[in-house]
């Protein structure tokens, strides 16, 4: 078993993988032990016993106590936890409505957030009921690599197109779509929907309009103009066949889901998104971005920041801006504060930092007894008992042997069912590793990339 003070999870590495590089390179600075890890790694997932204890887990996403069990499960024991929060602009809906997933439950209510600016801290402390103490205001750590003393921390243009096999000399066009669950199957859907409430029902059908004509006025743009590319940037872990598709009919229409969106940002000319909060991420970074938005989005279903901005709703206007026509997007650094606190003068990834040993100092934060028996009712009393027997490591393995080995019909059945059940599961869960899972050295490399900036 692996032991360290701060073991730092994601769902997403394109999304999270660079931010959590920071925050350790800072940690380890300061003598901590700590380990980034993919949340679904194969190994984790495998394993039939505890893996990793922690003094600190950081994680991603908490809505509710099972957000936690998705992290952890049983393969990982740990004292306190830390919520990093990576979506945390929420819909008018979600900001009204008390009784919104998004404003937690269980042992969400009881665990630390780490907030982006005061809307957020204001919504889970009163609509969320969250402690004060548990709610941390730190400033938005993805912006922190867009700051002037990490310049250079991005690949050039150059390598990009290279790497990617772009024309270096054509103007290079970022749409970040944010249609999330808009090409999922109907099932996903009936989820999404069951999750999010009626509304997002409306949202979808509208979401996909969106899709379906801002695909189209890229077809027409390309038809027209042979000296620009377009690089779709889809959500991150969503399909996205329609714009594949159009990828197959034109050289200059790109689909790519590799490195981060800031990456992308960085060596882009022109930014254009649909209903993504990356918006501000290029608005930090300099860039003028471009809100396409041929339809209306349901109020209640859009976002209170990005509902402000004005929006390209036609395709000749959106031709007019790569062409050079400069748009007032809407956009100011005093309507983005209250959501993203900005600080020139000190880094978001230090005031985490700061707050993370806070959290690691302090026993207040330490889940206690009536918390844990809450976490360990996430397990029926079958799955407890499973969970005890897998880790009976002798018995194991004369059961595993006595599956292969006694020819009696039922055990050949459960054989079967295990090993079928087995071959989708790691299959699907190998397949995500090969997307998410940083490879051998990866982290390493980013961190000295950091540092380089950082000391010179």
């Amino acid at each position: 078993m692996q032991e360290y003070d701060f073991l730092l999870m994601y769902e997403h590495k394109v999304r999270e993988l660079d931010n959590l590089c920071l925050l350790k390179y800072e940690l380890d600075k300061r003598g901590y032990r700590t380990k980034i890890l993919y949340a679904n790694n194969f190994d984790l997932i495998e394993a039939r016993t505890v893996m990793y204890r922690t003094k600190v887990l950081v994680i991603g996403y908490c809505y509710t106590s099972s957000s936690i069990r998705d992290y952890a499960s049983y393969r990982i024991k740990f004292d306190k936890v830390i919520n990093l929060q990576w979506e945390q602009v929420t819909t008018n809906e979600q900001e009204k409505d008390s009784g919104s997933f998004r404003n937690l439950s269980g042992l969400a209510k009881e665990i630390v957030h780490i907030s982006w600016g005061e809307k957020n801290q204001k919504r889970l402390i009163e609509k969320a009921g969250v402690a004060p103490r548990n709610v941390k205001v730190t400033g938005n750590i993805t912006m922190d690599l867009l700051r002037p003393e990490f310049r250079g921390f991005y690949f050039p243009r150059e390598e990009i197109c290279r790497r990617y096999d772009l024309p270096e000399e054509k103007k290079l066009c970022l749409f970040i779509a944010g249609f999330k669950y808009v090409e999922v199957s109907a099932e996903a859907k009936r989820a999404t929907i069951a999750r999010f409430g009626e509304g997002r029902r409306h949202y979808l059908e509208v979401a996909e309009k969106e899709q379906l004509t801002i695909l189209q006025w890229f077809r027409q743009f390309l038809e027209e103009n042979k000296d620009c590319v377009i690089v779709y940037r889809p959500h991150p872990g969503d399909p996205s066949p329609r714009a594949e598709k159009l990828a197959q009919e034109y050289e200059n229409f790109r689909v790519i889901s590799e490195l981060s969106v800031k990456q992308w940002i960085a060596v882009s000319d022109l930014v254009y998104a649909w209903n993504s909060t990356a918006i501000l991420e290029a608005f930090f970074a300099g860039k003028n971005p471009i809100y396409l938005c041929p339809y209306p989005i349901p109020e209640d279903q859009d976002h209170p920041l990005l509902m402000e901005m004005n929006k390209v709703e036609d395709y000749e206007t959106f031709r007019k801006t790569v062409s050079g026509e400069v748009l007032d997007i809407g956009l100011t650094k005093e309507m983005v504060n209250p959501f993203y606190l900005v600080d020139e003068k000190r880094a978001s990834y230090l005031k985490i930092a700061d707050a993370f040993e806070e959290v690691y100092r302090d026993d207040i934060y330490t889940l206690d007894s009536r918390q844990r028996r809450a976490y360990r009712g996430l397990y029926s009393f079958k799955d407890r008992m499973v969970i005890i027997f897998m880790r009976m490591t002798f018995l194991y393995r004369i059961y595993r042997w006595a599956l292969v080995h006694i020819p009696l019909p039922f055990i050949k059945k459960r054989r079967m069912w295990l090993e079928s059940y087995q071959d989708k599961e790691f299959r699907k869960w190998k397949e995500m590793n090969v997307i998410e899972a940083d490879t051998d050295g990866e982290v390493d490399a980013v961190i000295h990339r950091i540092q380089g900036l950082v000391e010179g």
